[in-house]
């Protein structure tokens, strides 16, 4: 591969595109704002390589929840009222009728399976990731969890994916830190799960040891255009000039994209994790509690309790009630987390499209950008996916995944036409 890309964003998607790009002999710099990378919503995740529960966040389901939870301050689901959210509650609504939410599952379970499937082909080909391979535990408090667990597995097997139910003895002699009031559980067997912080670590030195360069504390401030090329990022550091650029700076995609004539409704869905003593509840496996939507992950010294979804535009203070909300989750499941003081606290801003689909891809008019981010919940594991996918659009190979509904320029803006129209007619789109 001839040529140089410049990857804007430091975190999982991006490092996993330069990684990719590097292994296929690319020249490669990536600019991350933060002081190391993955220093955002890229660290503080759940871990979970997983394709259970490969749902889009747009669904009929999903949207009954919604507006069931929405105004609840310590509910799964938060959204704080403000008009800036209209025009993506809308996109959302539109995208969540039967058939377009059945289309992004299938796309959604050959993502997470593929994704998978990545991480350990990473692990095989020496990289220290951390992944953990004993699969996942579902826990279900209610009648209604297991009757969704019973669902999921039974749609799993009908792909030949594993998944089998557990009574709640079963689920107790597995994991014997579980309350013994849970109505049941699932195990997953083929599931995995690393600490995200030491995964994206080992993708940056794997990519360092192929010539990749990394800047960090370095912001882009915009993309210059010349007729239908990008041919500079502005930066805080100066103008950093490349052959092909792509944007994976998660939620602060949209400027940058605005700035060189697209539009991304990519909105910030803030998650929380709080880190407890590893020893008040040690666990084997992750366990995902379905009815609170939250994560109990092992990881080494600790356990981090991982959940809630709040869309709240680019605030990252942290509201104590969801902390409290999640804290209050873990116990009920995991009991021996009674009275024990959180030994971390973090929130971080996941990237959203509203039908909860990635943004992936080039744009049509113009030549040499492309677009890597709105994993939402899933970005661990599918970012090594999407990031093989840029690689073969820019090597210009057949893709090994359908890519149409990912498209990046899925979704339109009379003011992103009207500014399209003024780049192409020759006129420099500076941000």
């Amino acid at each position: 591969m001839s040529g140089d890309v410049v990857v804007v964003g430091g975190g999982v998607a991006g490092m996993t595109v330069a990684y990719e790009l590097a292994l296929h002999g690319a020249s490669v710099t990536v600019l991350e704002r933060g002081e190391d990378v993955g220093g955002e919503c890229s660290s503080g995740n759940a871990g979970m390589v997983a394709s259970t529960h490969a749902m889009p966040l747009a669904s009929p389901g999903a949207l009954r929840e919604g507006l069931r939870y929405m105004l609840r301050a310590d509910s799964p689901f938060y959204l704080r009222p403000r008009p800036g959210m209209v025009p993506w509650l809308l996109r959302y609504g539109m995208a969540s009728t039967p058939a377009r939410a059945r289309a992004a599952g299938r796309l959604l379970l050959d993502l997470t399976q593929a994704g998978l499937e990545a991480h350990r082909q990473m692990q095989a080909d020496g990289l220290e990731t951390g992944l953990q391979t004993r699969g996942h535990l579902d826990a279900y408090e209610s009648q209604a969890g297991m009757d969704s667990g019973r669902a999921e597995i039974q749609h799993r097997h009908a792909r030949g994916l594993p998944g089998e139910l557990l009574s709640p003895d079963e689920l107790l002699k597995f994991e014997p830190s579980l309350s013994k009031t849970l109505a049941g559980g699932a195990f997953y067997e083929d599931q995995a799960w690393c600490d995200p912080l030491v995964f994206i670590r080992a993708i940056a030195a794997a990519a360092t040891g192929l010539g990749v360069t990394i800047k960090k504390r370095v912001e882009v401030l915009g993309l210059e255009r010349k007729a239908d090329r990008i041919v500079a990022a502005r930066t805080t550091a100066g103008r950093i000039t490349g052959d092909t650029f792509v944007i994976a700076a998660g939620v602060w995609c949209r400027p940058l994209a605005r700035s060189a004539g697209l539009y991304l409704p990519v909105e910030g869905g803030k998650g929380y994790h709080v880190e407890l003593p590893e020893s008040a509840a040690p666990l084997r496996v992750p366990v995902y509690m379905a009815d609170s939507r939250v994560v109990a992950t092992p990881l080494p010294g600790r356990l981090r309790l991982s959940g809630t979804f709040e869309l709240d535009g680019l605030d990252d203070r942290v509201d104590p009630i969801r902390v409290r909300a999640i804290t209050a989750a873990g116990v009920r499941v995991l009991p021996g987390l009674s009275g024990m003081e959180a030994v971390g606290v973090w929130r971080g801003l996941r990237p959203c499209a509203p039908d909860g689909l990635p943004l992936v891809g080039a744009i049509p008019w113009t030549q040499n950008l492309l677009v890597d981010t709105g994993h939402g919940i899933g970005g661990i594991t599918t970012a090594p996916v999407t990031a093989r996918l840029i690689s073969e659009v820019i090597r210009g190979v057949p893709t090994s995944l359908p890519m149409d509904l990912m498209r990046p320029d899925r979704f339109k803006s009379l003011a992103t036409w009207a500014r399209r129209d003024k780049a192409m007619a020759g006129e420099a789109v500076v941000g």
